[in-house]
């Protein structure tokens, strides 16, 4: 099962659209405790152009997660 991180990049962590072959449980416990919202942009390859469309969609839950995660890594000089 190949899984694709949706998120801004986490320095040190994982970068936007990276995809694992593999199910990567310690890079989404890392990601999740710098910000546990980001749990919900690690995705299932089957399920990215669904999630891509929702991350565009102005005001979708994971358009605004994906907001709320950038603003805390530029706020803490991680990006």
């Amino acid at each position: 099962m190949s899984v694709m991180y949706l998120g801004p990049n986490l320095k040190g962590i994982v970068r936007r659209n990276q995809i694992f072959t593999y199910h990567p449980d310690e890079v989404i416990e890392e990601a999740y405790e710098r910000n546990p919202l980001t749990k919900y942009l690690f995705v299932n390859m089957d399920d990215v152009v669904t999630t891509k469309k929702e991350l565009r969609r102005e005001g979708s839950f994971l358009n605004l997660t994906y907001k709320k995660i950038f603003k805390q890594e530029v706020e803490n000089g991680r990006l």
